[in-house]
């Protein structure tokens, strides 16, 4: 995974096209399976569970989740994920509450290195 750089507008485009209660509920996991996101067929595999498993938003087809996943990889290449994880803060009542509640942990886990962010180049 290669570090891209996004504005902030575009960040934001990003986190209204995977959607708050996607982000805040996967994005931890999201992290801890970098390796997936890179390899095509893992990343597909990856794609099929998280449609199967939908909490919190609904895709008909395994189009939408991949659109989810791919604008949460934007974000995690741009180095924007605290940002973006901080975006969701309970201020949407459409977002599911444990999804903010997540995303602030996710925000802790990473700023006390629980949680790592990949290193890009």
């Amino acid at each position: 995974m290669e570090k891209e750089h996004r504005s902030i507008e575009k960040i934001n485009d990003d986190i209204k096209s995977a959607g708050q209660s996607f982000l805040g509920l996967n994005m931890a996991d999201l992290l801890t399976r970098i390796k997936e996101l890179d390899d095509k067929i893992l990343k597909s595999k990856l794609i099929d569970e998280y449609h199967s498993n939908q909490h919190g938003y609904y895709d008909k087809d395994t189009g939408g989740t991949r659109t989810r996943v791919n604008s949460a990889i934007r974000i995690i290449k741009s180095e924007k994920v605290v940002y973006a994880m901080e975006q969701i803060d309970g201020s949407d009542p459409r977002v599911l509450p444990e999804a903010v509640a997540k995303a602030k942990e996710t925000v802790a886990k990473i700023k006390t290195g629980e949680l790592k962010l990949p290193n890009l180049n």
